[in-house]
């Protein structure tokens, strides 16, 4: 995937600003659309440079801090980004909650880098990592209004956005964390005012939406027709049951995924990205492909009409799975991902992947996810166990406000499960992504509840008095 980030706006900048302004991923071509039925690598297509169909779903935006990551050499600017993005939102929420202490930010950002996952998405070049950064800015706007600078609100309102731009799945996370936020006022006498989290919840999905118009009238400009996007919809109802049955026992031929039945069932995964009988989207003609996708909605909601209780079924079991799974495997590459990356990058880019330990599959992948995991039900305990607690005299307000965002951070964390779930393929990534949110949410509250909170940074740096 992160090929077609970084390609896609390689791409784009080619068509529009003509081959001088080359890189060398764009002069690196694997093939397009023409050239598909030559043996290939395995793996999904990704952007070519003379390639008029162009695929939705990958975020352009994202694909923006990707591809200057590659233009600047070696993607570290796309790395610092996303690390300040994770350190910046920390910065701010314990400063509206008045902690001020240089050893108190110290601790909290060693434990976000030493004991939860936040570092392995923060490195990874894909737009996961700003879902947990969307989710704490959404949560921080409601929970601490009022306590923001003018900096600060606007910070929180463009993570927010950016992640609504950088993710499709980051949208219906992000209702859900508006219509939870903007209804505590409602039932809490002393809740903080909704309106910055609600006005930046309602810029980002403008965003979203705006910028993936956007996109599709620069593809119509650029390709002289509208972007694909993959049946991800269709892919997920035809695994659960529902859209298997449908096709094989109801469907008579009105939608173009029934000329495929006779495959099913197959996974979401092989269904999107499999080969030959194997698979369909990427298996089938470009007018079918289109069309696939096209019909995508339609289909869904046709097969779950006919099997409501079955598609129940599958989505609640899908979204309780996804939620308790916080897998780590993709930081290990695989044969086939090792073989894939290499014969699909430019060869200066090949070579370095070859010398990182994650290529190696040299990464402790388990222990870091026992220890991971321990950290996660640790904070889940103490948060609770903190919010019970009699509020120490002077940090009344802030105890609430850091058990509201607490509060509000578990709630996207537990949205975003459900809706990868429901919507996707299950990957312990999707949850990983967003967990690390809850230890910064627990240690936050542990320090508005602590001494330590009123110290000032300089206070911290000096040594202690006999």
């Amino acid at each position: 995937d992160t090929i077609g980030y970084v390609r896609g706006p390689d791409v784009a900048v080619m068509k529009l600003a003509g081959p001088r302004f080359a890189t060398a991923w764009a002069k690196f071509d694997p093939g397009s659309v023409d050239q598909r039925r030559t043996p290939a690598p395995a793996g999904a297509r990704v952007a070519s440079y003379n390639d008029n169909e162009v695929l939705a779903g990958r975020s352009i935006y994202y694909g923006v801090l990707a591809y200057l990551g590659a233009l600047t050499g070696g993607f570290w600017l796309t790395v610092f980004v996303q690390g300040l993005g994770v350190a910046w939102l920390a910065e701010i929420i314990l400063r509206a909650l008045r902690i001020v202490s240089l050893r108190a930010y110290a601790g909290v950002i060693a434990l976000l880098a030493l004991a939860t996952p936040a570092p392995f998405f923060v490195s990874f070049l894909m737009p996961d990592i700003w879902v947990g950064v969307g989710i704490g800015a959404a949560a921080s706007l409601f929970a601490l209004s009022g306590r923001l600078k003018a900096l600060d609100g606007v910070a929180l309102a463009a993570m927010t956005a950016f992640a609504a731009m950088a993710h499709t799945s980051f949208a219906p996370v992000l209702l859900a964390l508006a219509a939870v936020g903007g209804g505590w006022r409602l039932v809490s006498r002393g809740a903080p005012s909704p309106g910055p989290g609600l006005a930046a919840c309602a810029l980002a999905l403008a965003c979203a939406v705006g910028g993936d118009f956007a996109f599709t009238k620069m593809v119509e400009h650029t390709a002289g027709r509208p972007p694909v996007m993959p049946p991800f919809l269709t892919a997920r109802v035809v695994a659960d049951g529902p859209g298997t049955r449908y096709a094989q026992e109801r469907c008579g031929g009105q939608f173009v995924a029934c000329r495929f039945a006779d495959r099913f069932p197959m996974g979401v995964d092989d269904f999107l990205w499999g080969q030959g009988r194997q698979g369909v989207f990427e298996a089938a003609s470009s007018a079918e492909r289109r069309a696939l996708g096209d019909e995508q909605a339609r289909f869904a909601l046709a097969a779950v009409r006919a099997y409501p209780l079955q598609q129940a079924a599958a989505s609640a079991r899908n979204a309780a799975l996804q939620t308790v799974d916080t897998d780590l495997s993709d930081f290990n590459y695989k044969p086939s991902l090792r073989a894939s990356l290499t014969s699909r990058v430019p060869p200066a880019v090949a070579a370095r992947l070859r010398r990182t330990l994650a290529f190696r599959e040299g990464w402790p992948l388990a222990p870091f996810w026992t220890a991971q995991s321990a950290v996660l039900l640790a904070s889940l305990v103490a948060a609770a166990w903190l919010a019970g607690r009699p509020r120490a005299v002077g940090v009344g307000d802030d105890a609430s406000r850091a058990v509201l965002l607490f509060g509000l951070i578990l709630v996207g964390v537990l949205a975003n499960g459900v809706v990868c779930g429901v919507l996707s393929t299950l990957y312990g990534r999707y949850e990983a992504r967003v967990v690390w949110t809850l230890p910064l949410a627990a240690a936050a509250l542990a320090a508005a509840l602590s001494p330590l909170r009123a110290r000032s940074p300089l206070r911290a740096l000096q040594p202690a008095r006999a």
